[in-house]
């Protein structure tokens, strides 16, 4: 029975690896040499969009200058005036870099999702859909070794990968927030597409991708499973970061101003958790409860029912819980990816039992 594993190369010749990492780089290097150039390409625009949009600011003099302030390095201006340089650059900022930030993000934010599809569920399903899978099980190779073999190589370079894009992206958007302050930080752009949150997002979709293809065993049918769950779990991600971490609550004064709290606590905050009024006794009273309220006067009967008084409150999230949001939602899909990981190794090593058994 022959076997797969090191041949040894003759004397003065050249030494060439024959194992399953081999034969695992072979059977994907299509696909690891496109993803290289998709990787080379969007990092060479990132760094290309951030060093002209940083060119801009400063030529301008708009460092460190925002919509929500009235001065820039201590001189008064008026941001909306026409006549106003300053508020001509910062709208030829906005028209000019504000879209491919965006579009940017989006791009990275299905990146996980191309990567579960095209890469995570192809993976074992193609290989036990034509039945090639056979001939390295005949070999002298567990299925659990060519299993984690098959997942180690792909892994890696998605992660690699993902790991400088999103290193890339964090960097430009550092850069960029302190003008486009109106794009709250905690919503999918930029947070899913920054930091550990977007590196863990590449192996979880991954791993949904190759537990489908095991489990389905046909190609198309584990692609579309994956896109459907992969979906399903950014948008999960999305409606349970919010309460990762207890938002701060703000009070307003007795005649609902909010003016005791700095402005840029509201301008540096990931605002829209929650508002609404304050009843005499402190309890919280959403502005949600009279949404069925009809005109003016229903939604003031709504409220003097509720024992709601002219004080204010409203639920954010300070700058300073964006990294440690970040680290949470990355080891919970770290978590799921490491769950995900060890169901394919089970299922597996369970399927002889299984085929045993009929």
């Amino acid at each position: 029975m022959s076997t797969v594993g090191i041949r040894l190369p003759a004397p003065g010749a050249r030494p060439r690896t024959r194992g399953l990492v081999w034969l695992v780089a072979r059977q994907h290097r299509a696909a690891l040499w496109a993803g290289l150039v998709v990787v080379a390409a969007v990092a060479a625009y990132i760094v290309w969009q951030r060093t002209e949009m940083v060119g801009y600011i400063r030529t301008h003099g708009i460092e460190g200058c925002a919509d929500w302030k009235m001065f820039c390095h201590g001189r008064r201006v008026s941001l909306h005036r026409d006549t106003d340089p300053t508020a001509g650059a910062f709208r030829h900022l906005n028209d000019t870099y504000r879209t491919p930030l965006l579009n940017t993000g989006r791009l990275l934010i299905a990146l996980p999702a191309l990567i579960g599809v095209f890469i995570g569920a192809p993976l074992f399903a193609r290989e036990l859909e034509m039945g090639t899978h056979q001939l390295v099980w005949t070999q002298s190779v567990s299925r659990t070794r060519w299993l984690i073999a098959k997942l180690a190589l792909p892994l890696a370079v998605v992660t690699a990968g993902t790991a400088v894009l999103a290193a890339l992206y964090t960097w430009w958007w550092r850069a960029a927030r302190t003008q486009f302050q109106d794009i709250a930080w905690g919503t999918a752009v930029p947070f899913d597409a920054t930091g550990p949150a977007a590196v863990a997002l590449a192996p979880l979709a991954f791993f949904v991708g190759a537990a489908a293809g095991l489990l389905l065993r046909r190609t198309v049918p584990a692609m579309a499973v994956t896109l459907g769950a992969t979906a399903g779990v950014q948008y999960g991600l999305g409606a349970l970061r919010p309460h990762l971490m207890t938002p701060r609550t703000v009070v307003s004064d007795a005649s609902g101003d909010f003016a005791h709290t700095p402005i840029e606590v509201f301008f540096t905050s990931w605002r829209g958790i929650g508002d609404g009024f304050l009843a005499r006794n402190g309890a919280k009273i959403p502005s949600d409860r009279c949404s069925s309220a009809i005109g003016q006067d229903g939604w003031d009967r709504c409220l003097a029912r509720s024992g709601a008084t002219e004080r204010q409150y409203e639920e954010l999230h300070p700058a300073s819980h964006y990294w440690p949001m970040q680290w949470m939602q990355a080891g919970i899909c770290l978590a799921a990816a490491v769950a995900l990981a060890a169901f394919c190794v089970w299922w597996i090593r369970r399927r002889p039992a299984v085929k045993e058994a009929a």
